[in-house]
């Protein structure tokens, strides 16, 4: 791994599109890193959690539960692995409300079971951007980054929120008749996005793109998007911390990247020495 180990600093404010029109079947939030939160008027509505849930349930593993537990977290999210789900959620019923609590998560609630949780798009992103710089929820965050094509119930993860351009992780979740509900929430460098959707996959996935008619909001950087180092008079081209990190997953087995700042600018040189994954 290549450690880098200069200080750089990047203007607070990013630029970002507004959300596209949506109909009001879903709820959508995009939060910037350390900038605006974008969302639809209903992204504060408690809505079904479905399998999201299992988001709040391992961060919460991972930081209070025996270590044979907190080994589980990963391939619960990879997998949205139901049974996992299920015996973590017996042996620690408070995790999810403790969770919400912590990170002041007003429309999350568990409801007796982790199937019965609710939550809301603001909610979501609200803490997936305040969890993905904490170094032990990397395993929660690496089952995101390396979701599986397929559940552990069959049914395929590759709508909503993951076919955004510039995802690099996805937590699905889906109602039981698998046509009721959709939800979806994912990480990408310096971005975090949710959005719940009552009806089919199609509809969840169309929803939001319609949404994000640009594309995702853009870091502070260059013009057109690109990231730069100001040296001077002179600025070299850069990646984020968050974009770096997502390069090194395939090559970092043991999750030293966990120790790099998404905010951090590295030069693009270094980040393109990088084997592709």
């Amino acid at each position: 791994m290549l450690a880098v180990g200069v200080a750089v600093s990047a203007q607070p404010v990013a630029s970002a599109l507004p959300l596209g029109a949506t109909p009001p079947r879903t709820q959508a939030s995009v939060q910037v890193q350390n900038g605006p939160r974008l969302a639809t008027p209903n992204a504060d509505e408690p809505r079904p959690a479905l399998s999201l849930s299992k988001l709040y349930l391992g961060h919460w593993v991972l930081h209070h539960g025996a270590p044979g537990d907190a080994a589980r977290v990963e391939q619960m999210i990879r997998f949205s692995d139901d049974r996992i789900a299920s015996e973590l959620d017996a042996r620690y019923p408070q995790a999810i409300d403790e969770t919400a609590d912590w990170f002041g998560l007003p429309n999350t609630h568990r409801n007796g079971f982790w199937g019965n949780s609710v939550t809301s798009a603001n909610d979501l992103t609200r803490f997936l951007d305040a969890t993905r710089s904490d170094p032990v929820a990397a395993p929660m965050f690496r089952g995101m980054e390396t979701a599986a094509p397929v559940a552990a119930d069959g049914y395929r993860q590759d709508y909503g929120t993951a076919t955004v351009p510039g995802v690099t992780g996805t937590k699905f979740g889906w109602s039981d008749d698998r046509r009721s509900v959709h939800a979806t929430a994912s990480i990408a460098p310096g971005v975090v996005l949710a959005a719940n959707t009552y009806g089919t996959r199609e509809a969840h996935t169309a929803d939001v793109h319609a949404a994000l008619p640009a594309g995702l909001p853009q870091l502070p950087g260059a013009p057109s998007g690109q990231l730069s180092i100001d040296l001077g008079s002179s600025a070299i081209p850069a990646v984020s911390g968050a974009e770096l990190k997502a390069r090194l997953a395939c090559h970092d087995p043991y999750n030293l990247r966990a120790g790099i700042v998404d905010a951090w600018l590295i030069p693009v040189q270094i980040a393109d020495a990088i084997p592709a994954c």
